[in-house]
């Protein structure tokens, strides 16, 4: 079986070369599946079985744990993983050739066992990553497998009584047991981390289909997917809600005059500006062109006037190798406040119209829209209903 999840996660690898922990976990069972052979074929000598099998297995459950981590992209202390592994790996050595005793052996590699699926379940608690169900699922069978390889060993050594031979070991409790719950854990650990890796991969696509690849941020239909979660929570709350939809001012010609490499560069900075500015509880989107769309969470027009003020300072001061200190970049930038029961596409509107009237006012300023239903609120035809009205 461990075999079969080795040759599966080794497939899985070839198909996703860039995630590494995938071909970890299939060496991983790779080594637990030779060190299960191992248990019932002599290999040269019982001892020399004994001692490569259990090192294989200590190896194996190693390597689940490096695994592991690199999946929930944590750092771990993978230094108190090495530290068991080799602690129990030591003890059992230890009462082969210097203190024969069998039932001190079992005890010293399931308590090593049991310790690396503990320390991997407190590491990943560590994680700054959001637990989904398969991931609680995952920590809740590496807890109760991680105390059975405690507790399991201490109780068939109480029924039975100390082992004192290998002689017909494969039909004790302990081996009984011992392996009917391996191979539960090592069928569920694999089926959860094939689910976990095939929800990683939807996840990585949902992402993908809601980005724009150029800037980093969010395309336009991650914009009208994330804008329905604010409005709803806006309207819950009665919260405000601003729309800033800003245009890099001249990007053409700088595109033509300082080549399609600067203007990459400009475009990347701007865009990375734009990241630094709206923190984690706003929404930053690319709708097209160089021309992009910020919704403010629990901010009215006057604050979305003063975030885009504060931007539009910052980037006439930011200074770009590829352009001449006396070529600064500017931007201009449009302003409406979402008023209730109002739709996106008609706020969208109303900033798209205030950036029109800034950029016809001379450009590298902010311009806030007057607020849906004011009679001096009659916009022109703006580049959005331009840009629906060449669609439809």
């Amino acid at each position: 079986m461990s075999l079969i999840f080795s040759a599966s996660f080794f497939l899985l690898w070839r198909h996703q070369r860039d995630r590494r922990f995938i071909a970890v976990l299939s060496a991983a069972f790779l080594a637990i599946s030779i060190g299960f052979f191992l248990q019932y074929f002599t290999l040269i000598s019982l001892t020399f079985s004994k001692l490569v099998s259990n090192l294989l297995l200590l190896l194996g459950a190693v390597g689940l744990a490096a695994g592991t981590f690199s999946r929930f992209k944590c750092r771990p202390r993978l230094t108190l993983v090495y530290v068991a592994a080799l602690t129990g790996y030591v003890a059992f050595a230890w009462f082969i050739f210097i203190d024969p005793d069998i039932t001190t052996r079992i005890y010293a590699i399931n308590f090593a066992a049991g310790a690396i699926c503990l320390l991997i379940t407190a590491e990943l608690r560590r994680s700054p990553r959001t637990f989904h169900l398969i991931d609680k699922l995952l920590l809740g069978l590496l807890i109760v497998f991680g105390l059975g390889c405690f507790i399991r060993p201490i109780l068939a050594v109480m029924i039975e009584g100390p082992y004192t031979s290998y002689e017909r070991f494969h039909e004790t409790i302990y081996w009984t047991t011992m392996s009917v719950a391996t191979s539960l854990f090592l069928l569920l650990i694999a089926l959860l981390l094939v689910t976990a890796i095939a929800l990683d991969l939807m996840d990585q696509l949902k992402r993908e289909s809601l980005t724009d690849p150029l800037s980093g941020l969010f395309n336009r239909r991650g914009l009208e997917e994330g804008a329905e979660k604010m409005v709803r929570t806006a309207t819950l709350h009665k919260m405000p809600l601003t729309v800033v939809i800003c245009d890099i001012d001249h990007f053409k010609s700088i595109n033509d005059t300082y080549g399609h490499a600067c203007g990459d560069a400009v475009f990347a900075a701007f865009a990375h500006c734009l990241r630094d500015f709206i923190g984690p509880h706003h929404l930053c989107a690319r709708i097209g062109g160089e021309e992009f769309a910020i919704l403010l969470h629990g901010a009215n027009a006057a604050l979305g006037r003063l975030f885009a003020e504060s931007l539009r300072t910052t980037l006439s001061v930011m200074s770009l190798p590829c352009l001449p200190d006396e070529r600064r970049l500017s931007a201009s930038f449009g302003v409406a406040e979402w008023t209730s029961g109002e739709d996106l596409y008609s706020v969208l509107l109303r900033a798209d119209d205030a950036l029109y009237q800034a950029k016809n006012a001379g450009r590298d300023r902010v311009h806030v829209a007057r607020r849906e239903g004011s009679a001096q609120d009659a916009p022109s035809r703006s580049r959005l209903e331009d840009s629906a009205a060449a669609k439809g």
